[in-house]
């Protein structure tokens, strides 16, 4: 499999994002990651067959109350996910990542703390099998879930990789262990996340749409019988995080690009410039409307969709001057 979004297009977007003052602190009140955590709750969700639109989305956020089981999850999500981000948004700006057992613990339990019907004790390890969904490998058996999470998280603290990497093999081999006896795509999202965040990139969502729901189902399919070979000892965990997972790195990449392209976007108009339609702009550049709209789709080069029309600027489609 070859990449879809080179990392190049990654560098340009980190580059642009430092210039206009990097990642910014995790806050209800900051525009920018009300956005991205929406979009990540909403999506991340419709994945487990919980479908909110967004308008109810942001009433049952606004209120902070949920009496409807599909609104608690929503809600409790949301919680869950902006008290690992704080952390981890905390270790990036010491540059201190670390992961824990009991951190891992603490987001499932946190993620089910409020919801009623949840028929196990939240934060509690599996205590039995488990069938992963849309999975044709089997979850390890539960009395080595513990000392596999141990492994997990020791061999993420130690990598060397670059973030993207590190987050794609650590949720991989996450959802094949399966730790808990539910909620472990939720919590493995959030958890690929705050690798992220804590590496100075925002969070992203993995689409719950059917294609792209697939295509997240496949990307993890792809790397299981490597991970299995972890899981079994045939493979040293240190050479996990040298081995290319590129099916689920590819789905990153894409949506990392996605929330990229809203932070810079949004930081741009507000400092005052004007983002131009993309006709608008290929004339000024030189470059044929069909081209330029290819790359955007491809997310070459930053853009956002505003008002149903796609829009960028000149001086985003080259990495900023210092």
């Amino acid at each position: 499999m070859q990449r879809i979004i080179p990392l190049s297009s990654i560098n340009t977007r980190q580059a642009w994002l430092k210039k206009l003052g990097g990642l910014s602190s995790i806050s209800v009140k900051n525009k920018e990651w009300m956005t991205l955590l929406e979009e990540e709750t909403r999506h991340s969700l419709m994945i487990e067959g919980n479908i909110v639109s967004k308008q109810e989305l942001r009433k049952i956020i606004g209120e902070g109350v949920a009496s409807r089981h599909s609104a608690q999850e929503v809600l409790a999500y949301f919680e869950a996910a902006v008290s690992a981000y704080e952390l981890a948004f905390q270790q990036y700006k010491e540059n201190d990542f670390q992961l824990t057992k009991p951190f891992v613990r603490q987001v499932h339990a946190l993620m089910f703390r409020g919801v009623d019907h949840f028929a196990y004790e939240p934060g509690a390890w599996r205590n039995g099998p488990i069938k992963i969904a849309q999975a044709r490998v089997e979850a390890p058996p539960h009395h080595k879930v513990e000392k596999l999470i141990e492994s997990l998280v020791k061999t993420a603290n130690q990598s060397a990789a670059n973030p993207i990497r590190k987050a794609a093999v650590f949720h991989s081999i996450f959802e094949q262990i399966h730790p808990f006896p539910d909620g472990n795509g939720r919590v493995g999202r959030i958890l690929l996340n705050y690798i992220l965040i804590a590496h100075g990139l925002p969070n992203i969502a993995i689409k719950g749409l059917e294609t792209e729901k697939n295509e997240y189902f496949s990307a993890l399919e792809s790397s299981d019988a490597y991970v299995s070979e972890v899981l079994r000892g045939v493979k040293r965990w240190t050479r996990a995080q040298n081995k290319p997972f590129v099916g689920l790195e590819n789905l990153i990449c894409k949506n990392l690009a996605i929330s990229l392209d809203t932070v810079i976007c949004t930081r741009f108009v507000d400092s005052g410039s004007v983002l131009q339609p993309l006709d608008e702009v290929a004339k000024h550049i030189k470059m044929s409307y069909q081209s330029l709209r290819t790359a955007c789709s491809q997310k070459k080069v930053i853009s956002m969709k505003i008002g149903g029309r796609l829009l960028t600027h000149p001086v985003l489609l080259k990495k900023p001057t210092t």
